[in-house]
């Protein structure tokens, strides 16, 4: 039996194939309904052309659901062009084909055309199988949907936590300090970066012995998500403590500019 759904996702197509490719995108586009667990002591960063992984499954998180072989090949025409493939020809004890193509390819708006397809047997079991399947690239498709609201922003704050951590490394404190507030710039309107990034302000300032940063950063821990619930957010506060938690500040414009724009 076979499963064939189609989604449009507001990201570049670039963006999109390049993400298909990493393991915690699919750990994350999977949550709640399935978790997966690497066997093994390595960590599971990417799928690579000819790539076996074992993985234990969990359903809701925490319901043992057996073990899945992900068996992956990359499909990149030769001349760049598209649409590009990644196939997971996998297989378990209970399923003996799982065969998952995910195809990418660019449309006319800027966005993605992504499809999912796969065909499944299990015996007797593939009827029921195939009614999880649906739910389950459902599901997928629609935390990819959401993910594309979130992974531009996330890929500034790792630009800017990047200079953070080569500034600190170099004992420049006032450029560490600047990455770390152009971070709070961006990360505000979603509320886990937006706590990551307080949570990286209240080790660097305990690593400096600034006790007064360090009181300033668990106050704006505790307002944090009080924010995030009111909707009550100070655009271009930069988050320390040398301002105050609810004052609007003015955005740089190299960084506005980088907000606004949504990069390959």
């Amino acid at each position: 039996m076979k499963v064939d759904l189609s989604t449009t996702i507001d990201l570049p197509a670039e963006a999109v194939w390049a993400e298909v490719q990493t393991a915690p995108l699919l750990m994350h586009i999977a949550w709640p309904l399935m978790r997966f667990v690497t066997v093994g002591k390595e960590p599971l960063d990417a799928f690579k052309d000819g790539g076996r992984y074992l993985m234990k499954l969990r359903l809701f998180g925490f319901l043992p659901f057996g073990t899945q072989w992900i068996v992956t090949s990359l499909h990149e025409p030769e001349n760049g062009t598209w649409p590009k493939r990644l196939r997971d020809d996998g297989h378990s004890a209970m399923i003996r084909k799982w065969d998952h193509w995910i195809t990418v390819a660019p449309n006319p708006d800027g966005g993605t055309d992504y499809r999912d397809k796969v065909e499944i047997s299990a015996g007797v079991l593939t009827p029921f199988v195939w009614i999880f399947a649906q739910l389950f690239y459902r599901h997928r498709q629609r935390r990819w949907r959401g993910l594309a609201a979130t992974l531009h922003t996330r890929r500034l704050i790792k630009h800017e936590m990047s200079d953070f951590e080569k500034a600190r490394l170099e004992d420049d404190w006032d450029s560490a300090w600047r990455a770390l507030e152009r971070a709070h710039i961006i990360s505000q309107p979603f509320l886990r970066p937006h706590l990551g990034n307080h949570r990286a302000m209240l080790r660097y300032a305990i690593e400096q012995r600034d006790w007064r940063e360090v009181m300033g950063q668990l106050v704006r821990l505790a307002l944090a998500p009080l924010g995030a619930l009111t909707g009550r957010i100070p655009i271009g506060n930069t988050g320390r403590s040398n301002v105050s938690a609810f004052q609007k500040m003015p955005i740089p414009d190299d960084l506005r500019r980088a907000i606004e724009r949504k990069l390959p």
